[in-house]
């Protein structure tokens, strides 16, 4: 049997972050440290967006992670 080290990251715990300038989602993602090769796909209001939409101070915002299944 193959072993190999899994390093991973909490990526489910909700967070709440107050966004006191306009900001695109792409620059919320690089305020949270999260890399393009890190995610699959950004949802604000349930809808999927590219990293130029721009933030609301209501908006919901759901950042889809990459997974790797077989």
């Amino acid at each position: 049997m193959m072993q190999k080290e899994i390093s991973s990251e909490v990526i489910n715990v909700p967070r709440e972050v107050i966004v006191e300038k306009k900001m695109s989602v792409g620059d919320l993602l690089g305020e949270l440290g999260i890399s393009k090769n890190k995610y699959f796909a950004v949802l604000v209001n349930g809808k999927k967006v590219d990293t130029n939409h721009q933030i609301d101070e209501s908006d919901k915002i759901i950042i889809l992670p990459l997974i790797a299944g077989g």
